[in-house]
């Protein structure tokens, strides 16, 4: 089962109601309409024997969390424990049931009474991309020498989550790079440790670029080319604005650790 723990919000299926529930509130949904919205979206769900309570609890956690519990989402709650489906998961388990149960019981009495600190009902927060497609980045690296990298493409899907894909290019030097550096698309080739001669693209989202920020420079903007690497988020990684760069500094690392062997 999706389940890591015996806590109500310890399992997939209810984080990814309760997800899904906020999401619509975000669009600026009423509690009744993301409560509609979530009920055809996990129909099949609410219909399965195993996930169907999981389904209601995680519904009851979310109506609860913002004042709003209706009656008849507490009543499917209450009903599947006194059923036992809700505790079917657990039964090849004597401890874990126990367990389980017992996180059930002071849940259903927790969300009987109103909230007394019911949140606010959210809102999008909207993070764009922090580059353009074409801009040619100074990254001050944490050795004091410069790096340089190309924002290739900026991705809008996610309002909350707007991201940049950024090449990492075979530059560290005491001196920015300069703007004609970038035209050569010198990218950075990892080959150290278990690397495969496998260029450094990553997807930056906004975490940690306050940080970082102080440390990049937007030297220049070039046309990108057909030559490019294409923006396909699949097979690349995610990673943290610190990252930037970091690979230029372990790859001279590596080099020079090998020319030591040599």
């Amino acid at each position: 089962m999706g389940a890591w723990g015996h806590g109500i919000r310890q399992d997939d299926l209810v984080c990814d109601v309760i997800g899904a529930f906020e999401d619509h509130l975000k669009q600026g949904k009423s509690i009744a309409d993301a409560t509609a919205a979530v009920r055809t979206q996990f129909a099949e769900a609410i219909e399965d024997a195993d996930d169907g309570p999981l389904f209601w609890i995680g519904l009851a956690d979310a109506q609860w969390t913002y004042g709003q519990l209706k009656p008849s989402v507490l009543r499917h709650v209450k009903e599947d424990f006194r059923s036992g489906r809700s505790l079917s998961r657990w039964e090849e388990n004597v401890r874990d049931l126990s367990r389980r149960r017992s996180v059930l019981e002071k849940f259903i009495k927790k969300i009987a009474r109103p909230n007394p600190r019911r949140k606010e009902l959210p809102r999008t927060v909207v993070r764009a991309p922090k580059f353009q497609p074409g801009d040619c980045l100074s990254v001050l690296l944490e050795n004091g020498q410069y790096g340089a990298a190309l924002v290739l493409a900026a991705d809008h899907s996610d309002p909350e989550y707007g991201a940049n894909l950024i090449g990492v290019l075979d530059y560290m030097s005491p001196d920015k790079p300069p703007p004609g550096f970038f035209k050569k698309r010198k990218w950075l080739r990892l080959t150290h440790h278990n690397w495969k001669n496998t260029l450094d693209l990553t997807w930056y989202l906004h975490v940690g670029f306050r940080k970082m920020k102080p440390r990049l420079e937007v030297i220049a903007c070039v046309e990108l080319l057909k030559s490019d690497p294409k923006p396909a988020k699949e097979g690349i990684s995610y990673a943290g604005w610190e990252h930037l760069g970091q690979q230029v500094i372990w790859q001279r690392e590596w080099g020079t650790h090998l020319s030591l062997w040599c």
